[in-house]
This record gives C-alpha cells, sequence and structure tokens, in this order.
C-alpha cells in the first residue's frame, strides 16, 4: 500500500461479500483489507520491527524485532510503545479500534470497523491513512538521493497537482452485464485500473512482511516518482499539492455502498 525508505506497509485482501438495501439484499461478492503488515527500519539505527495488526483474530496488534525475540502486544490505551524514532500505540475512535505508527517520515493510522451489512457477521476492514511528517520527495536524510514513495496508494504522492480516477465498479451496471437483473448476487470487477502504474499483480510481495516487488523502494537507493501523463485514468486538476497538507488513505472507500446501491 505505502512502500518508501525503510518502510513497507502490506494488506492482505480477502474476499468478503455485503448486501445493498437498494434492491433489498442485493449480494454483492468483493475484498476488503482485513490485515496489515508493516516492516520498517529505525532511521537511527536502522533496527528493523515488524508490526502484525489482525483486528478478526486478536491479540493484536503484535510487535516483533524486539529484545527476547517475543511478540509484544499493544494494548489499547496504554502508553505507546516507543523505540527509537518510532512509536506505536492502539486506542478507540467511534467504537473501532485505531493503530498508530509513527516513523521520522510517516503517521500511519489503521482503522479496525465492520465491513457494512457483511454476509459474515462480526467481519472487520481496515482502513489505513497516510500523512507524511515530511517531504516525501527531498531528499533522504543519509542518502542525499531522493526516493519517492510506491506502493498502491503511495504512489499518489507524486508531488504534482493531478488527481487521477481509476476504473469504479457501478452496481447496478454488473447486476445487468452479469445477470440481466435476473439473480441477486454480483461479483465485483475493478482494481483501480487506470490509476496506478502497471497492474495489481506487480504489486504482489511474497510473503507478509515482503519488501520486493516491481516498485520496490524499501532498500531503494534513489526512484522517481511516478508519470502520471501515462496513466490513462480520468485526470483532474487539485490544489497545489503542498506536502504539508498531503494525505492519502483507504478511509471511506466503501462508505457509499448504500448511496451507491443500485438505484
Amino acid at each position: 500500500m505505502l512502500h518508501h525508505t525503510g518502510l513497507a506497509v502490506n494488506a492482505m485482501f480477502e474476499a468478503c461479500a455485503f448486501f445493498l438495501s437498494n434492491p433489498p439484499n442485493l449480494k454483492v461478492r468483493g475484498t476488503f483489507v482485513t490485515d496489515l503488515f508493516v516492516k520498517l527500519a529505525t532511521e537511527l539505527t536502522g533496527r528493523q520491527l515488524r508490526i502484525e495488526f489482525t483486528p478478526n483474530m486478536p491479540p493484536t496488534p503484535l510487535v516483533y524485532g524486539l529484545e527476547g525475540g517475543k511478540a509484544w502486544p499493544v494494548r489499547d490505551g496504554a502508553r505507546p510503545l516507543v523505540v527509537e524514532d518510532v512509536s506505536i500505540s492502539l486506542s478507540t475512535r467511534d467504537n473501532a479500534e485505531v493503530m498508530h505508527v509513527r516513523t521520522a517520515g510517516w503517521a500511519v493510522d489503521a482503522t479496525a470497523r465492520l465491513i457494512w451489512r457483511s454476509a459474515t457477521p462480526g467481519k472487520k476492514q481496515v482502513d489505513l491513512s497516510f500523512v507524511p511528517l515530511r517531504d516525501p520527495l527531498a531528499p533522504q536524510p543519509k542518502s542525499g538521493k531522493v526516493v519517492a514513495p510506491h506502493g498502491l496508494v503511495g504512489q499518489s504522492f507524486d508531488g504534482d497537482s493531478i488527481a487521477v480516477d481509476g476504473k469504479k465498479d457501478h452496481y447496478r451496471e454488473l447486476w445487468w452485464r452479469q445477470t440481466s437483473y435476473k439473480t441477486k448476487e454480483i461479483v465485483t470487477e475493478a482494481q483501480a485500473e487506470g490509476a496506478i502504474e502497471g497492474h495489481g499483480d506487480e504489486y504482489k510481495v511474497a510473503d507478509f512482511f515482503g519488501t520486493k516487488f516491481k516498485y520496490s523502494r524499501f532498500d531503494a537507493l534513489e526512484a522517481a516518482p511516478r508519470d502520471v501523463s501515462a496513466l490513462s485514468g480520468a485526470k483532474r486538476t487539485v490544489r497545489a499539492n503542498a506536502w504539508k497538507t498531503s494525505k492519502a488513505g483507504t478511509s471511506g472507500d466503501d462508505a457509499a455502498h448504500a448511496a451507491e446501491a443500485a438505484a
């Protein structure tokens, strides 16, 4: 989702179904982020930590890489776990668990909340928020080289003032095309095509905490931002992207299930 120097935020997508309210009980088979795996290296000494956030399989989050070699649980409301220039904490906001990870360069929030009208009662999804704490396109403090962020979300921190809209599913259109309105079950298809470089399979990593893929950044010495002109999605001009006010993520991606519906 976000890969940058010394930081890899990997998401697990899981097939989950939910029901629309309009038309009543139209079943939508889609995918949601349900688990998060973060690998990071402190900027001070390069010490590596791994964080596992699996809200459907508590206890979570668990931190690996500390003294003793055991997994360290982070408790809701407890003091943040601080390791050099990294802090990890857990809080509750609007009845949802929120994991907070702060590094020298990024603030990462992961919010676990119930999937709206889920076919699996109690199933949670993870919404993500990424906020840079310094200019992500500035030369790296140690190398003096620019490493632009990447990942499905991270590539949007490209420093321009152009937003790109990728392919999106429209449920009524899918319902007609897939079933001619004859059955009450559809399958989502869109994977943000047009708004990301390459295609989804190029973003897969070998394991939960993997850092190697086509657009790797964790160990990269230098990397330019994506070329937005090469993307096929609909482009629109937005306010100049000053890094101090920039953020990106997946929060609210499904908030329009009810509004989108198939009316």
